[in-house]
């Protein structure tokens, strides 16, 4: 055998790798050349060969794939169930984008020469990758909701209940929960594969919490719980808490320390609050909050008064603790002191002293559903305080007038004319209450007129309400607060605010009545009366402007100038004319005029006259 010099031997080992590496340089650039743009050979999709297809031939080639795959109905497989379900269905669509740039980029990843060997691979052993679905989706997540829901099982913590009279510790149980993410990824495997028409669903074991080895200790506290009766004592009194009474007491309650969990023994608080409430309701006294007298236009503090009552949170801990003793089961309550809402001292500094101001309107005492309504207005108002830089509202004190809440049917406007319904009488109670603010000095934040005039009403200086629509607001604009009273009689309703004078003076100036408009007539015919015989039952009243200036003076200065403008709209006459039987008189005319008088003496219904909004 001839053996060459050794130095010869390395330079032919040096030329040979030379001409390894410039072959495979040269088939390599040879390669990448080729495959620019394209997927390198040996590229599947879902079995598909899609090796030298640039990215608008291999979107076509995922297209005729998307037929196939999107179309096809996949089975979850758990037991005897089973939920199937297509792609399409369920929104799930294979995203072209990422499918074309996992298959680009076989032959591409690493260094030189790891793009060289694997480009060698791919043409020796062809490499098959998945479409990539986009699985944000309602319907697929409402698909994976669907199938836990079937199938999700809840753990059972072991528990105690109480039979009788001992205490049994109950088995805890296993629960099952679908294994969403495994799910997914097993679905959006099949859906990628042309063979695949089912999975099995993967579920996994939950363990409870509580298991019957960790209750034997509490099994036997509530045993001593329950096995004895408990004395309660205060002062020389004493009861008996039964075993039963016990029993209704005990709860338990899941904590956690750590990793672990226990069950620990507490009282139901209803349940024994409820007892003993029952139990020392005769020792209970009741506070009294201050309260506020008035003596002529000054205001005295009726002092307040602590009360008593048993000490619950106190009891509960005790007779928690004594009910696990084995002896010595007796628990001495105690008695706490309860504070009034309003005490003397917080009354006096709310600086309701004096009468600040007042005012008082009249009404016909025979409107007995209107008195009733003015009288049930007047109490809910009596007595409210408002703190400083409250801003009050009628409506939302008082509330909608209801039926229910024991209001009647009296005269109340409507769409220009005087009908029955509910609350009548309210706006009696809000031009009171605006007048009472008007010489008080306060701000006024709403106020509105009637739609028509009402002659027995302070020129200007009404006010209407009504629980969908108008409302009466006026701000506290003292320091002090201040305390609402309200007089009722079968006559009257005076109005009248308690708190600190800051010595207002309150003056004002009327403009007006002016801009006239007449009233039109409404005739009606009535069988009741002789023919031609005409009867005014509700008078009329012109359409008129007035505009009230108030000035609000502390000393010499003026503290706030405000104005009051009212329109108000002419009221229909209502006019009724006889078409009855008898002697029959010449018809008598009635006409409105600019001022709102009338050119005859009309013959007026008695109780029309008493008709007052």
């Amino acid at each position: 055998m001839i053996k060459l010099p050794e130095k010869k031997q390395v330079r032919t080992a040096i030329y040979v790798c030379i001409l390894v590496v410039l072959v495979a340089f040269c088939l390599g650039a040879a390669d990448a050349a080729f495959f620019t743009n394209k997927v390198h050979k040996g590229v599947k999709i879902a079995g598909v060969s899609v090796g030298g297809k640039n990215k608008s031939e291999l979107f076509k080639e995922i297209d005729s794939i998307v037929q196939v795959l999107e179309e096809k109905k996949v089975s979850v497989i758990y037991k005897e169930k089973s939920w199937a379900a297509s792609p399409s269905e369920l929104d799930v669509r294979i995203n072209r984008d990422k499918t074309f740039k996992a298959a680009y980029k076989l032959g591409r990843r690493g260094n030189f020469l790891q793009i060289i060997v694997e480009r060698i691979s791919l043409w020796l052993r062809p490499r098959n990758i998945e479409p990539i679905y986009d699985t944000n989706s309602k319907k697929f997540n409402a698909f994976i909701k669907k199938i836990s829901k079937d199938v999700n099982r809840s753990a059972e913590d072991a528990k105690i209940k109480i039979v009788e009279t001992r205490a049994v510790v109950t088995n805890s149980k296993n629960g099952l929960e679908v294994d969403k993410k495994v799910l997914i990824e097993r679905l959006v495997k099949a859906y990628a594969s042309k063979s695949a028409t089912r999975v099995n669903l993967p579920v996994k074991i939950v363990k409870p919490d509580i298991t019957e080895d960790k209750l034997s200790k509490t099994k036997d506290v509530v045993e001593t719980m329950i096995r004895n009766p408990l004395i309660i004592k205060y002062k020389n009194l004493k009861w008996v808490a039964t075993t039963q009474n016990i029993k209704d007491w005990i709860d338990f309650k899941k904590v956690r320390n750590g990793d672990s969990w226990s069950l620990n023994i507490i009282f139901n608080k209803e349940e024994l609050s409820t007892y003993l409430k029952e139990l020392t309701k005769d020792l209970v006294i009741p506070p009294k909050d201050a309260e506020f007298k008035i003596v002529g236009d000054k205001v005295e503090i009726v002092p307040s008064q602590d009360g008593a009552e048993i000490d619950l949170e106190k009891a509960y801990i005790d007779i928690s603790e004594a009910c696990k003793r084995e002896d010595a089961r007796e628990v001495m309550i105690s008695m706490k002191t309860v504070e009034p809402k309003l005490s003397t001292e917080d009354a006096k500094k709310m600086g309701i002293k004096e009468k600040v101001s007042s005012y008082k309107t009249f009404f016909n005492p025979r409107q007995y559903s209107r008195v009733h309504n003015i009288q049930l207005l007047g109490s809910e108002l009596d007595g409210k305080i408002l703190a400083p830089g409250e801003v009050f509202s009628f409506n939302k004190t008082i509330g909608p007038r209801t039926a229910a809440k024991g209001y009647k049917e009296a005269p109340a406007i409507l769409n220009g004319e005087l009908v029955p319904a509910l609350g009548g009488g309210v706006c009696q109670v809000a031009t009171t209450l605006f007048n009472t603010v008007f010489f008080g000095g306060y701000e006024v934040v709403e106020r509105h007129n009637h739609s028509f005039f009402i002659s027995h009403y302070p020129t200007g200086r009404d006010a209407t309400v009504s629980y969908d629509g108008p409302d009466l607001k006026f701000k506290n604009s003292s320091p002090y607060y201040v305390l609402i009273k309200v007089i009722t009689t079968p006559r009257s309703i005076e109005i009248s605010f308690y708190s600190t004078s800051e010595g207002y003076k309150v003056s004002y100036t009327t403009i007006g009545p002016n801009n006239y408009k007449p009233f039109q007539t409404k005739i009606i015919e009535d069988p009741t009366l002789p023919k031609g015989q005409r009867k005014v039952f509700d008078p009329g009243e012109s359409g008129r402007d007035v505009t009230v200036y108030r000035y609000v003076y502390k000393g010499d200065k003026l503290v706030r100038k405000d104005k009051f403008f009212s329109r108000y709209v002419s009221k229909k006459e209502i006019v009724r004319v006889g078409i009855g039987p008898g002697a029959g008189a010449a018809p008598i005319e009635s006409t409105g005029t600019a001022n709102g008088t009338n050119n005859i003496a009309p013959i007026i219904n008695p109780q029309a006259l008493d008709i007052q909004q």
